[in-house]
């Protein structure tokens, strides 16, 4: 009743309207402005030394519990390459009497598994085969010892691909038995890490630390047959480590329990003169060498670290806080995980908040102490106003209209939020326009996979917006026998609905011109006719037509700038290399395409074919997923049927996206021969 009357007199309603809100909306908070700076100031007093010791062991916790995590990832790969080489060796994939032709498997495990810098077999014979990654360079070296080479071990350069150069870059005299990881597999009888040692095609100035993880290989008769060797990096990993944010000044450092440094996120020299490893208590960073001396007065030794402790230690004077833990991983190796840092870090930006804050809540409680309680009374009827009017906005209202003349600012503020409901308005019915659209495209796709004898077939499409470009469908082809499977995979640059509008005229001529009988060279040099007149410079498609007779255990193909359908085997574990291309649909007038044939269909075999989407999908660090990933998925998961198959590949790519989206539409069908 009071606000009804008093906003009924004219001239309080305009005066209201002229007050700015940046003079208003201050005074609304004066209470609680008041309240919270004499509770806030006394907590700072209380609680300013815990909360740097909370704030301090959090970091350090995070940090050691990053770095833990790091290193289980890392030490578990050297024991999943020696897995794999020694069950590649015990099925005679890797032949023992030719070792060049180990180049490729060896160039396909370093490029899946990035974490390790080498890779390097020393057979029992003195022979040898390795591949490493060129520090520095993108690239890598092929080293190769056998008959040919005599006593030397020859040096060959690979570029990204793993083409190697015909030439040697370089030659020495070598003998795997010789080097420290031979030798600790032997004496160990198993697999083992070695102590660290320098890298064999290192010398002179810059001399690199590596650590091996070396299994000696047995064949079926028990005989020792030679050392696979898979080597990190110590460099690898003071990297990591550097790019911590360890406080501002703070150190994270690693040592192993012969006292010796591993890595530092300070970038010091890990080796001595003698190219050895530095003892920590001996380094050049005095922080962390004045750390390792406290550590080794504390403990007997650093195996009497077998749990996390936090100690106190003063440096040049100065307080700090290092908490240390041992990291015991699975393959047998132990670190010592120590993060240092110095209070200062944190306690200085403690007093300097406490102090801005008393400041300026003192004189937050000075300017708002007259005013604040009236007009904090009077700024929230247009809060109210404008909550009634979100209100009907929620409720689907668009058509009523915003009226606050309190301020200039709310009097703007109208204006614009009957114009967002406009905006709305016009928006609801864009996206009722694209459900719509999305339903009409779902319908296009086959809502049935065919049941043919002989053969399991399943189909996927996945659009990253509402309406996409990319396109499957299962065909009738007039002539072709019922035990025959007709597929079409399409992609349409770009996605969207004009991407969307183009898949669905390519739909209907296909549909329409397999009603006459013809080769799937035919069909598309008849589609490529049509959507060459109607489609501009910039908008176009890839196309793959396939057939699979199940009886006559053939497959043909014709593409058009789509990728040919990958072919694999699990008999024999081989993807046979299917070729062929072809102009891209709606380019170039007058293409005539070419259909191919596959006379190798055997019971067992799983056929793939899918548009970009798929492989060139990226996560959130920039890794692609790639065709590889996308092979290795159908030879493990081959023993499935195809609808098996597809969960498989659809639960692999989103584990590897996480919580990214994908940019692109993707479609695969799967073919698998019973």
């Amino acid at each position: 009743m009071l606000r009804k009357t008093i906003y009924s007199i004219p001239f309080f309603r305009r005066t209201i309207s002229k007050i700015p809100l940046r003079i208003s909306l201050p005074l609304l908070f004066t209470a609680p402005v008041i309240g919270v700076v004499i509770v806030l100031s006394a907590i700072a007093f209380l609680a300013a030394q815990s909360t740097v010791n909370d704030l301090m062991e959090q970091n350090i916790g995070q940090i050691q519990d990053r770095i833990e995590e790091r290193l289980d990832d890392l030490l578990k790969v050297p024991d999943r390459v020696q897995q794999i080489s020694a069950n590649l060796l015990r099925e005679g994939w890797l032949d023992l009497q030719n070792l060049r032709s180990w180049r490729k498997t060896l160039f396909e495990q370093i490029q899946t598994f990035s974490e390790l810098s080498s890779i390097t077999w020393g057979g029992a014979d003195g022979s040898s085969v390795g591949i490493a990654r060129v520090p520095g360079k993108n690239g890598y070296q092929f080293t190769i010892k056998d008959k040919e080479t005599a006593d030397k071990r020859y040096e060959f350069v690979c570029d990204v691909n793993g083409e190697m150069e015909k030439e040697p870059v370089a030659s020495i005299f070598y003998d795997p038995r010789d080097r420290p990881w031979y030798k600790a597999a032997i004496k160990a009888g198993k697999s083992t890490w070695t102590d660290p040692y320098t890298r064999a095609d290192r010398d002179g100035p810059g001399i690199e630390l590596a650590l091996g993880y070396a299994k000696p290989i047995i064949d079926r008769q028990g005989k020792m047959i030679g050392v696979m060797n898979a080597e990190l990096r110590l460099g690898d990993i003071a990297l990591f480590l550097e790019q911590l944010s360890v406080g501002r000044t703070g150190k994270a450092f690693l040592i192993d329990h012969r006292g010796r440094l591993i890595a530092t996120s300070s970038g010091v020299l890990l080796t001595d003169s003698g190219n050895y490893p530095v003892i920590a208590s001996t380094a050049a960073d005095k922080q962390i060498a004045a750390a390792a001396t406290r550590l080794e007065n504390e403990f007997e030794s650093y195996g009497a670290i077998e749990g996390r402790y936090q100690l106190k230690l003063d440096i040049n004077k100065q307080p700090y806080l290092m908490r240390i833990s041992p990291s015991e991983h699975e393959t047998g190796l132990t670190w010592i995980i120590a993060i240092l840092v110095p209070e200062s870090d944190f306690l200085a930006d403690i007093k300097t908040g406490r102090s801005q804050n008393i400041k300026i809540g003192g004189l937050a409680v000075l300017i708002t102490l007259l005013f604040g309680i009236v007009m904090a009374v009077i700024s929230i009827w247009p809060m109210m106003d404008l909550l009634a009017f979100v209100d009907l906005i929620q409720k689907g209202n668009f058509k009523q209209e915003l009226k606050l003349e309190y301020s200039t600012e709310f009097v703007k503020l109208s204006k614009q939020m009957n114009a967002m409901a406009a905006g709305l308005r016009d928006r609801m019915r864009l996206r009722n326009s694209l459900v719509l659209a999305q339903e009409v495209q779902q319908n296009l796709l086959p809502s049935d996979m065919p049941e043919i004898k002989g053969l399991d077939i399943t189909g996927h499409a996945t659009y990253c917006d509402e309406t996409g470009g990319d396109y499957f469908d299962f065909l009738r082809i007039a002539g072709q026998p019922d035990t025959t499977a007709a597929i079409a995979v399409g992609d349409v640059v770009g996605h969207g609905v004009a991407a969307a509008m183009l898949m669905a005229t390519a739909r209907g001529i296909l549909r329409s011109r397999c009603r006459t009988p013809g080769t799937l060279a035919d069909l598309l040099t008849h589609l490529n006719a049509l959507l060459e007149e109607d489609t501009g410079d910039d908008r176009f498609m890839t196309m793959l037509l396939m057939t699979v007779d199940a009886k006559r255990k053939v497959m043909c193909w014709a593409t058009a700038g789509h990728d040919p359908p990958i072919v694999y085997d699990p008999a024999t574990d081989h993807f046979s290399d299917i070729n062929g291309n072809g102009m891209s649909l709606g380019v170039v007038k007058g293409v005539v395409y070419r259909e191919q044939l596959f006379t190798d269909v055997q019971p067992g075999q799983v056929m793939v074919a899918f548009t970009d989407g798929l492989w060139e999908a990226f996560n959130k660090d920039g890794e692609m997923f790639g065709k590889d990933r996308v092979r290795n998925l159908v030879r493990r998961f081959a023993n499935l049927s195809a609808a098996g198959i597809s969960e498989q590949i659809n639960a692999e790519l989103l584990r590897f996206l996480g919580a990214k989206n994908p940019d692109d539409d993707l479609t695969y069908v799967i073919v698998k021969v019973m």
